[in-house]
């Protein structure tokens, strides 16, 4: 279930101009991720209350949220992330924008999410990475206000785990190289970091993108070998005198 304090902590700092810019980036790399799915049902878990993907492909959007909060939007469906109130195998493409990252039981929250995809369903992790600046950052925070107060992920572990529930990981990629200065313009100082380090997608992005589907074996039904059947038949003997006069 995502923690309440953390959740708030989140939506106040994604109205700071540090927070705005990343949102930025990650509702496009969102949106890149679903602009080519076909299907119904998009389920977002996200700190924020409201989220907005649009120009997608799929018919009904649903935010689940551990609360109604005021302002809330209409498709927003109040349950626990590990308990979520859908049946197996229903769900086109599920997305954890930093769900995990404030989530008291991760692990359980993801398993959970798989259970409910479809075969071959997407799923869309963004996270914060702990190998980064970022990362860096967090070690020497108080963790009491976001982004720090988040788990931090690694991407390594997150792939442990897709692989318990029984996802293939397909994508993984590291975005937003700007170090987390609050001030825009002390950011623009170090534009060129980011200008070096994107094109050699290094692993020490602040954020990353991972994309994983579920895969379901198929048993392939072989053809039965049936055995002849054996009949044991007498043999045949020449009738005697007395039973050809009768």
């Amino acid at each position: 279930m995502l923690d309440d304090q953390s959740r708030q902590f989140f939506q106040n700092w994604y109205k700071s101009d540090l927070g705005r810019s990343v949102l930025a980036l990650e509702l496009a790399e969102m949106a890149a991720e679903i602009d080519s799915t076909v299907g119904y049902y998009l389920v977002i878990q996200s700190p924020l209350k409201d989220i907005k993907l649009e120009k997608h492909r799929l018919r009904e959007s649903i935010l689940i949220a551990p609360l109604l909060e005021f302002g809330a939007p209409c498709h927003t469906v109040v349950a626990r992330a590990s308990e979520l109130p859908f049946e197996a195998d229903g769900v086109d493409v599920h997305i954890f924008h930093h769900a995990l990252d404030i989530s008291a039981m991760p692990h359980d929250d993801l398993r959970e999410a798989a259970r409910t995809l479809l075969p071959s369903g997407k799923l869309i992790i963004v996270g914060f990475n702990p190998w980064s600046l970022w990362g860096l950052c967090r070690v020497f925070s108080k963790r009491i206000k976001a982004p720090w107060c988040g788990q931090f992920i690694a991407h390594q572990r997150l792939e442990d785990w897709l692989k318990v529930a029984g996802l293939t990981l397909e994508t993984k990629r590291f975005v937003y190289y700007d170090p987390p200065l609050q001030s825009s313009k002390w950011r623009s100082h170090f534009q060129w970091l980011g200008k070096v380090l994107r094109p050699l997608k290094l692993p020490f992005s602040g954020v990353y993108v991972m994309t994983a589907t579920k895969q379901v074996k198929r048993h392939i039904p072989l053809k039965p070998r049936w055995s002849g059947a054996r009949v044991r038949v007498p043999p045949l003997s020449k009738p005697t005198v007395k039973e050809m006069k009768e």
